[in-house]
């Protein structure tokens, strides 16, 4: 007894001085998790809460925001449907990098680039932030025939997140990501290249069918989207992992890292030891189905998905410019597009992806080049990033592990935007 006495002891000894430890130094999440912030919604898979919002941070203890819904559903300010200001009026489609928890709404790109606009142009100016975590365009898309025209903007500016957007588009890319949990609808084309809407879930279906998080117990933050209400199991751990993340700053230092590893996920996560969200990563693949819009050719899955997309992209086009307005593109690129150490990172956590021929710029070609042919003004950033992070002076563009933009990186988008906008549109905002 005296030897497993003086064991014990000399196990949590020093589990307490680390305890002791990262308390003094602030350097674990607060045990409270992030506000919920999106419901179910029967045309565009979920959407915003009217009025919902409150303080957001990071696992990692990168950042902290404040975010705040408005009344129609926008992570913005209230901005009404009339115009009685005469303001020039550029309405956002975007997804997690439109929506940016990570930084205070005046420190978006929207709200930025409104910024640069008034300077540089003798009329008010209203960029409308539409943006939501974890859309695809096809929402963005039904989003504006829906609701986005209402704002009567003279711009719609679409962002294009390289990385996963293509695979959001895609029912059979979408649904093996997430472990065939469908939270949405998907389009489809026709034999003939038609593109065929989605079917509208009657509202009571859509909240029984995709509900938000409930899995999310007080060791997790939302997700950037609805995730499965169940596992297809009993974690039993679960409850403990609650109780560890509340009472332990240790525990929440180090256990968003064990959920970022793979294969310590696929072992413990089924058990619940690492809390509601190591539960779901835990069914999801080895390697995120996503990462394979680097490969080079493209193979069947993905290229059905790029045609989809193209298609989207055309209609949402057509419904623009039936309202007498103008769509135009930025394309996003992934960090481990902008940096080499990210890329290498990318394939080392990654085996599966070193057997293939990775081209990690060929989304940004693809989809400049169909952009290019349909006459859809575009801003493709990934070079503009990439030479502004080869400078050491350059502050991160993006937060290390959750992967969104700084304010430099919102800052920086925002000035390329102004410029891209002043140029290709010039005449349209005087």
């Amino acid at each position: 007894m005296g030897r497993l006495l003086l064991l014990g002891l000399g196990l949590l000894l020093p589990l307490l001085a680390l305890e002791i430890g990262v308390r003094v130094l602030n350097l674990a999440p607060p045990p409270e998790p992030n506000p919920a912030i999106w419901q179910p919604h029967p045309l565009m898979g979920w959407w915003h809460i009217p009025y919902s919002g409150g303080l957001f941070h990071s696992q990692y203890n990168e950042f902290e925001a404040e975010v705040r819904i408005n009344a129609r559903g926008l992570r913005d300010r209230e901005i009404g449907y009339d115009n009685s200001g005469g303001a020039l009026r550029i309405l956002s489609l975007a997804d997690s990098f439109g929506e940016a928890l990570q930084v205070n709404l005046e420190q978006t790109y929207h709200k930025q680039l409104e910024g640069l606009l008034v300077d540089s142009l003798s009329r008010p100016v209203e960029v409308i932030n539409g943006g939501v975590g974890g859309w695809g365009t096809d929402q963005e898309a039904i989003f504006y025939v829906a609701e986005g025209f209402r704002y009567e903007p003279e711009i719609v500016l679409l962002a294009f997140f390289v990385r996963n957007d293509t695979v959001n588009n895609y029912g059979p890319l979408e649904l093996a990501s997430v472990s065939g949990s469908q939270q949405k609808e998907f389009f489809s084309l026709s034999p003939q290249g038609e593109l065929i809407p989605p079917a509208v879930k009657e509202e009571a279906k859509a909240k029984a069918e995709a509900k938000e998080v409930e899995i999310r117990d007080s060791n997790s933050q939302p997700l950037t989207q609805p995730q499965p209400s169940k596992p297809d199991h009993n974690p039993v751990l679960l409850p403990l992992a609650d109780t560890l993340w509340q009472w332990s700053a240790l525990y929440r230092l180090v256990v968003p890292y064990l959920r970022d590893m793979p294969p310590v996920v696929q072992k413990i996560g089924p058990s619940g030891l690492l809390g509601g969200e190591g539960v779901v990563r835990a069914g999801h693949p080895t390697t995120p189905v996503h990462f394979f819009v680097y490969q080079s050719p493209p193979d069947e899955e993905f290229e059905a998905a790029w045609t989809l997309t193209e298609a989207i992209i055309k209609r949402l086009r057509d419904e623009v410019e039936s309202h007498g307005s103008r769509l135009a593109v930025v394309i996003i690129g992934a960090p481990e597009q902008v940096y080499p150490v990210e890329g290498e990172r990318l394939l080392a956590a990654n085996p599966a992806l070193q057997k293939l021929t990775l081209d990690l710029e060929l989304p940004n070609r693809r989809l400049g080049t169909f952009l290019a042919a349909e006459q859809i003004p575009y801003l493709d950033l990934l070079p503009i990033f990439r030479q502004a992070a080869s400078d050491p002076a350059t502050p991160p563009l993006h937060f290390r592990h959750d992967g969104h933009w700084t304010v430099t990186g919102h800052r920086l988008a925002a000035e390329a935007i102004h410029k891209f906008l002043l140029a290709e549109l010039g005449e349209q905002l005087k």
